[in-house]
């Protein structure tokens, strides 16, 4: 329950902070707002019954300013199970995200976070969940490294925590 009231506390806060920035939503174009769809593949840290992450992101972003980008985002991931007796774990995230975009190319760093919620596991339904991740942004692509984590809500459960990269496409609104 605690990890419900951090995850509530902590997009209460980003939301503020995005709210404060006055985002003017009327300025959405296809130059400075676009889908990013994506694929992720990742090896688990916990839980350690599992061989390897893959699965599909898919986000909203709106470019606040060249350096700056706010959205929302999610997908689903499975953490594919070693243990034949064991069933593989999926997370669904919902995610506020963030991006800092440097330059028009080249480096940028971002951080989602949000909860997670976590099928086939009948130990939790779900978590706070944080993925910081740094890495490579062009024109129509992007290619980073993340470390992701669902603190889950339950007492003495693991969290489910791993390393990965990910690729992603960016769709711009209205086609280019």
């Amino acid at each position: 329950m605690k990890y419900i009231n951090y995850s509530l506390l902590l997009l209460l806060v980003m939301t503020t902070n995005a709210m404060s920035q006055n985002p003017d939503l009327s300025k959405v174009s296809t130059e400075n707002t676009w889908f990013k769809v994506g694929i992720n593949a990742g090896v688990p840290l916990q839980p350690t019954n599992s061989s390897f992450v893959l699965g599909l992101d898919a986000s909203l972003q709106f470019l606040e300013t060249r350096a700056s980008g706010i959205g929302i985002k999610s997908g689903y991931s499975n953490y594919f199970s070693s243990d034949e007796n064991l069933n593989d774990i999926g997370e669904i995230p919902l995610a506020i995200m963030y991006r800092f975009y440097p330059a028009t190319s080249g480096f940028f760093s971002g951080l989602d976070v949000g909860y997670s919620f976590i099928t086939n596991s009948p130990n939790t339904s779900g978590g706070f969940m944080g993925r910081p991740h740094a890495g490579y942004h062009g024109y129509n692509w992007n290619i980073f490294a993340y470390y992701n984590i669902v603190l889950i809500q339950e007492d003495n459960q693991e969290n489910i925590q791993s390393l990965g990269i990910s690729v992603t496409r960016n769709i711009r609104l209205g086609g280019k």
